[in-house]
């Protein structure tokens, strides 16, 4: 195994969960609508031959995109009855700031000339229950194996080491962040979440230093991350609005 491919390995694995974090953080709902054989079907029979994926989540913290040309296989439940489902498809994030920056620096402007707007994704997304005509759910907790798609591993193969030791500079902090989200739904909450984060992710662009242990325990009591965020209020104030 070369040094390329290693990275990739390294930069798959450092993705996988700082992307289910981000999708925690932005309280991530997807609405996949089913298509059928069928011209008048039966959710409980029919065969599903299709779906369409809609998302719905907070804002100012980067998109994502579902894409609708995955496959889609049904497996039968005996032991509990039923039919789930297993998605085989494609995402496209277009990642925050700093991180698009951070993308767009690894590129390999040698290869292509690539715009890092968003960044294309290979997936699997685990359906609880595909006997309705559609699926209200969210997605962090579905989604699994996310890994580059061909075209991004190859725009990001030759710095993928590199570019996955700068994202764990942020990778810890988008897993407390999706910690303190996953206790609430509420999208005022959120969005205070999403606005301290984007304190910290600049201040950490910025060469600053937060100590990950001691103010991860004052925002345990704190219940969001405002200890950390008055730290870079005293430190760097023009990075709180």
């Amino acid at each position: 195994m070369n040094n390329h491919s290693t990275g990739v390995i390294k930069l798959n694995a450092v993705l996988d969960q700082m992307i289910r974090d981000w999708m925690c953080i932005i309280n991530l709902d997807a609405e996949f609508c089913f298509t059928y054989s069928d011209d008048d079907p039966n959710p409980y029979t029919s065969m599903i031959t299709g779906f369409q994926a809609d998302v719905f989540q907070s804002h100012d913290f980067g998109n994502c995109i579902v894409w609708d040309e995955g496959s889609l296989t049904v497996i039968n439940l005996p032991d509990h009855g039923g039919r789930a489902g297993i998605i085989s498809t494609s995402i496209r994030i277009e990642f925050p700031e700093p991180l698009k920056t951070i993308f767009e620096k690894h590129a390999s402007k040698e290869i292509f000339d690539h715009s890092c707007d968003y960044v294309e994704f290979d997936c699997k997304i685990d359906l609880p229950d595909v006997e309705h005509y559609s699926l209200m759910m969210y997605l962090h907790g579905a989604v699994r194996g996310i890994r580059l798609g061909a075209f991004s591993e190859t725009v990001f193969r030759t710095n993928a080491a590199a570019l996955a030791t700068e994202l764990q500079i942020y990778a810890p902090w988008f897993h407390y962040g999706a910690s303190i989200a996953d206790q609430f739904e509420d999208k005022n909450r959120h969005a205070l979440l999403i606005k301290h984060l984007r304190a910290i992710c600049e201040y950490l662009d910025h060469g600053g230093e937060l100590n990950f242990t001691k103010l991860t325990s004052l925002c345990d009591v704190a219940g969001s991350l405002q200890p950390a965020v008055s730290v870079i209020q005293k430190k760097m104030p023009e990075l709180v609005v």
